[in-house]
């Protein structure tokens, strides 16, 4: 019996050697392929925060939801935004390439920090575009410091704290239940099943753009569970903000996949819809969660909705 478990153990340990080294060679590829060379350091309150600076003209601010790196997830609304207006794109405190937040974690603590470092990069009056977990940042933005932006373009938002919140994503379950230690076996499997699931109803799209995405795969390690309790914690720290979303008076503009299986649209968009009566949605039939990399000139559209309606409530207020 000992030999039998010596044995299981050898073949697991040594399958998880071998992802693991198969992970080493390739990520080099992965970070070649994430690359930009416009890409620099904010430094404020003793951290660090990585920022993509592109184009000029209007200030258009994009944080996303994940907490990769945003150039991997945002490369094609990127060219799009660029094209037109000055685009940045910033990985919130603690992901992608920026530092966590030394001793406070707080939404609060974010939020100024996010506000900070746009100061700092000149970006007066911008428009706040917010994919997935990072729309409660956004939100939590416009409450505090309604006069530092133009408006809110929020991309499949997940805004309220309730059972929708839960993971969706298979590739979690399976590192939550098997642990860090199995989980590498499935990796690769595993996540493109999170992946299938995350741009259903539609396909994954087979573009260079994913390409760090799925290089990253073999493993998402137990830190997606860091990984989601952070979102999640977020989420309800934004409890007392849920209340006041309708005080939101900037123009909100909310992009939305009527197929969603992430951020489920009856429980997150709509209801913010209908908690911001000024706000205005458009629902994208037989799209996803990842509608940025599926339906960017649809987004991009929206993006130039929300600087319109911004520009009317300039007009009516002089």
């Amino acid at each position: 019996m000992a030999t039998w478990i010596l044995g299981l153990a050898i073949v697991i340990a040594g399958s998880a050697a071998i992802i693991a080294l198969r992970t080493l060679r390739r990520r080099p590829a992965a970070a070649l392929a994430s690359v930009d060379l416009t890409r620099h350091v904010v430094h404020v309150e003793q951290m660090d925060l990585h920022v993509i600076d592109r184009g000029e003209g209007r200030p258009v601010v994009v944080l996303q939801g994940d907490d990769g790196d945003a150039a991997d997830f945002m490369a094609p609304l990127l060219a799009r935004v660029s094209y037109d207006f000055r685009a940045l794109l910033i990985d919130r405190p603690g992901c992608g390439g920026s530092d966590r937040t030394h001793h406070d974690t707080s939404l609060d603590s974010q939020s100024r920090v996010l506000r900070l470092a746009l100061r700092e990069l000149g970006a007066e009056q911008p428009l706040l575009v917010a994919h997935s977990w990072s729309a409660v940042a956004a939100l939590a933005l416009a409450l505090r410091y309604p006069g530092d932006f133009a408006g809110l373009v929020l991309v499949n938002p997940l805004c309220y704290a309730d059972a929708s919140i839960r993971a969706t994503d298979p590739q979690l379950r399976v590192v939550s239940r098997l642990g860090s230690l199995v989980a590498p076996m499935v990796g690769r499997p595993v996540h493109d099943a999170a992946l299938r699931a995350r741009f259903s109803p539609e396909p994954v799209p087979v573009a260079d753009v994913l390409v760090p995405l799925r290089e990253a795969a073999p493993v998402r390690r137990s830190s997606e569970r860091r990984r989601l309790a952070r979102n999640a914690a977020s989420l309800r720290a934004a409890a007392g903000l849920v209340t006041r979303y309708g005080d939101i008076e900037m123009p909100v503009v909310i992009v939305v996949g009527d197929g969603d299986r992430v951020a489920s649209p009856s429980r997150h968009a709509y209801r913010l819809h209908n908690q911001v009566h000024h706000s205005h949605l458009v629902v994208l039939p037989r799209a996803g969660h990842m509608i940025h990399l599926t339906r960017p000139d649809s987004v991009m559209e929206t993006i130039h909705q929300g600087w319109s309606l911004a520009h009317e409530r300039a007009e009516a207020t002089r």
